[in-house]
């Protein structure tokens, strides 16, 4: 009964996932890095779907959208849109990606990017129920729109890639309200991958994405992909808070590749609540960096 008391008397801070996470993150980079805006194609377009803890009403669900376009003169562009509902909270992020390439030879590139937009965030805790009949004044709805840029870079060569970015610089405030002390979390994202062929037919790809929230535990992915033909992928993931996943891709000519992934946990007593979960990538690439040579020749020719 002490206890009890104690934990309702006490002002505790709780910390929890606040940024949606994509096992098949390589599919929209994008969304975490503005760098990536017209690093791989003249014209990409990226859709993810993901339903977490499916057999939960309410559970998580993440819907990441990006299109990006490389341009004349090293410069690339792109729109990225995040949105996630988790129970009583609604989020879409929209924001406006911009990169500017540098070549550095001997097939080595380094793009910089930055990205500006905001946070639509929602939250109505009216189905919370609590133990009194009594209205709770601090249970009320939030609503508001929240201004921020960020930052990214990549250097890319050949089958190696490495990134690292800020989506999110500003520590803004979700509400003005004095009780609750809502923000926008900084986090940054550190990200690597490489492909080593196995023959002409097999290849392998690891890769890993590190992510650390301002105040939250450390986050890591290490997953790994097997290719053949660049167009039939199996892989496997290992996450942070004991998620294991099961990894598939195909490539549908050589505009179209999809993408599934499926979570469980590695944990004998977590993996026993049924806490699966589903996630579906497709992206259209309409075309190579190459692509744009043509564009390129003829500005300068009107030039």
């Amino acid at each position: 009964m002490i206890l009890r008391c104690l934990f309702f008397l006490i002002p505790l801070t709780l910390f929890c996932q606040q940024d949606g996470y994509l096992s098949l993150y390589l599919y929209n980079m994008n969304l975490i890095n503005p760098a990536f805006a017209g690093s791989e194609g003249s014209h990409v377009f990226s859709l993810t779907s993901r339903n977490q803890w499916n057999s939960i009403d309410e559970s998580p669900r993440t819907t990441g959208l990006s299109y990006s376009q490389s341009r004349g003169k090293n410069v690339g562009i792109g729109l990225s849109i995040i949105s996630d509902k988790i129970f009583i909270e609604n989020q879409t992020m929209i924001t406006i990606d911009f990169s500017y390439k540098l070549t550095l030879g001997d097939d080595s590139n380094v793009f910089l990017g930055i990205k500006g937009g905001g946070n639509s965030y929602s939250a109505d805790p009216t189905p919370l129920s609590g133990f009194s009949q009594l209205p709770d004044p601090a249970q009320k709805s939030l609503s508001r729109f929240i201004p921020n840029m960020g930052i990214g870079f990549l250097f890319k060569k050949s089958s190696f890639w490495f990134s690292s970015s800020i989506p999110r610089l500003f520590n803004a405030r979700r509400t003005d309200d004095i009780e609750v002390q809502a923000r926008e979390r900084i986090h940054i994202y550190l990200s690597g991958g490489a492909q080593f062929d196995i023959n002409e037919n097999f290849s392998i790809k690891p890769n890993l994405m590190y992510r650390k929230g301002q105040g939250l535990p450390n986050s890591v992915d290490v997953n790994g992909w097997v290719s053949y033909l660049d167009k039939f992928e199996m892989g496997i993931s290992f996450k942070s808070a004991s998620v294991f996943s099961f990894l598939a891709a195909i490539s549908v000519g050589e505009n179209i590749s999809i993408g599934y992934a499926y979570d469980t946990f590695r944990d004998g007593t977590l993996s026993g609540l049924n806490l699966k979960g589903h996630e579906l990538a497709v992206r259209f690439k309409l075309g190579e960096i190459g692509g744009n040579k043509a564009t390129e020749v003829a500005t300068e020719a009107e030039e």
